[in-house]
């Protein structure tokens, strides 16, 4: 009986090692950029917003949030894409809906992708947590 615990337990370890390596490895970084990161403040973080002009979230829910954001924290970037023009970069970025943001970190490893609206709130805590 002690056996099959102790065995219980590695499994459970090492499944629990497998799923915190996955979510939590080395940052990701954009391995094609499309982005011109010469024009983007480097000593920043960004985000990256997408967004169509067909979609009612973005204009009614997400702008608002972005320019309220941008208006209390003068301290990121903020480079906006229109999702049917930018197709490479969606792509690269797993980008499924929109809105979506994604939040890079000050050198440029994306630390956050946001499939649907992020609140105000959401994006503040992921901006301070880089």
């Amino acid at each position: 009986m002690l056996e099959r615990i102790i065995i219980l337990v590695l499994i459970l370890a090492g499944v629990f090692f497998l799923i915190k390596k996955g979510f939590y490895g080395s940052p990701k970084r954009i391995k094609n950029p499309v982005i011109d990161f010469a024009s983007i403040n480097s000593g920043l973080p960004t985000i990256l917003y997408f967004w169509t002009e067909q979609c009612t979230q973005c204009v009614s829910l997400q702008n608002p949030a972005l320019s309220k954001l941008k208006k209390q924290n003068q301290f990121f970037n903020l480079v906006s894409y229109n999702a049917l023009n930018e197709v490479k970069i969606t792509k690269e970025l797993n980008i499924k809906t929109v809105p979506s943001t994604v939040v890079l970190s000050q050198k440029n490893e994306i630390k956050f992708v946001n499939n649907g609206f992020a609140s105000e709130k959401l994006l503040a805590s992921q901006l301070k947590g880089i």
